[in-house]
């Protein structure tokens, strides 16, 4: 039975349930891959699991194929340009703090734990799911298991960090403003971006077209890589094209979603970090929790001190810029978590304060995760995966 298809499709959605109620219970802080990690992780080691259960399935295989670079493309139909120009500050401070992290893991980490560790880190703690599976897929492709199952880990644990962290700094800024009194939007930039010159007919929006046209930015995207000789990733090429497709109106905004598609492959996704997970034992286990715990702490650190660096020269402030940066290691729905949760801890402001304060925090923190999470890193992971083992 335990060899059987459909016997380990039906373990993995009964884990993946469990694993989204308790994500549910705990606002998200325990998400389901951390649970889904956690549990094949354990099953691999002691026998419980068969080594080749999520193989069967055939949904890696699916994912490596072709699901992964859809989901990248997808995320550019998500992406609206004028929100990113309005908030070009938060934009900015994200990048510098994923720069100084970058940096810290280009040179300290490599002098602490190697080449291949230190690469394979970036994008999982630079990001989400996305960005781990594509650096988890490139460890498989080279045959370092090890690796894989290191990338999965560092993107399942990586919300233990940044969350309360984020959680403390932003509760500090909106101390200060709380005090200060001073309730007033923040500065947004005025310029708009309208670049759609494309309707597209009805008939051409049931869902099988909308993927179908999905599909053909994918393809556009790997042609113009391959005749680049592979100089410009894919996964960097699909990802924009998805943006300026969507911008012109070739594609509709959150494509999968919309076409009822995004619910089946985010879930395939998530089943594919735990197969780097099938040849661990014990002491490669417990091999990997230093190196874990070590760029976990390293990329927190990076991260803040980016933020906070630049935030002061943009006027940001240090605090706010600090908790946005940290989006990198949660992402949304925590972005907007983070700041409800603080927000309706003043229970002495009245509902209007309240609300204008959720406003002076929320547009920055939402954008900062989109800026992370789903643009930045996915390019670095597209940079880095065929250069890590090279």
């Amino acid at each position: 039975m335990t060899s059987n298809p459909v016997f380990s499709i039906a373990l993995f959605m009964f884990l993946y349930a469990v694993g989204k109620m308790i994500a549910k219970k705990t606002d998200g802080i325990i998400a389901e891959a951390l649970f889904l990690s956690l549990a094949y992780a354990a099953g691999f080691i002691f026998g419980i699991i068969p080594s080749n259960s999520l193989e069967l399935t055939g949904i890696p295989a699916m994912m490596n194929a072709f699901g992964t670079m859809l989901l990248v493309t997808n995320l550019g139909t998500m992406i609206e340009l004028a929100r990113f120009i309005r908030e070009w500050k938060t934009v900015v401070v994200c990048f510098a703090g994923l720069a100084v992290m970058t940096l810290f893991f280009c040179t300290i980490g490599i002098m602490m734990f190697g080449r291949e560790y230190a690469l394979s880190a970036v994008a999982p703690v630079a990001g989400g799911i996305v960005a781990a599976g594509m650096i988890s897929s490139a460890a498989e492709a080279a045959g370092q298991l090890d690796y894989a199952a290191f990338a999965s880990l560092l993107c399942s644990l990586q919300s233990f960090v940044g969350v309360p962290l984020s959680a403390y700094l932003m509760h500090k800024y909106c101390d200060s403003i709380v005090k200060s009194g001073d309730f007033s939007d923040h500065y947004v930039s005025k310029i708009n971006f309208n670049i759609k010159f494309i309707n597209m007919p009805s008939a051409l929006n049931e869902s099988s077209m909308m993927v179908f046209r999905l599909l053909l930015i994918t393809l556009l995207g790997q042609f113009i890589s391959n005749l680049s000789g592979g100089f410009l990733p894919t996964a960097v090429l699909v990802l924009f094209l998805g943006i300026i497709g969507t911008e012109i109106g070739f594609l509709e905004r959150q494509t999968l979603t919309r076409a009822g598609f995004m619910s089946f492959l985010l879930m395939g996704l998530i089943l594919t970090l735990p197969h780097g997970f099938r040849t661990l034992t014990a002491e490669s286990f417990g091999a990997l929790l230093l190196p874990i715990v070590f760029f976990l702490v390293l990329g927190a650190i990076g991260l803040m001190i980016g933020g906070a660096i630049i935030g002061k020269i943009l006027k940001v402030d240090m605090r706010l810029a600090a908790s946005v940066s940290l989006s990198a290691m949660f992402g949304f729905p925590m972005t907007q978590i983070i700041v409800d949760n603080v927000v309706d801890s003043y229970t002495d402001l009245s509902d209007e304060n309240r609300e204008k304060l959720r406003e002076k925090a929320m547009p920055q923190m939402i954008i900062a995760g989109f800026t992370t999470v789903t643009i930045t890193s996915v390019a670095i992971a597209g940079f880095i995966a065929p250069l890590i083992f090279v």
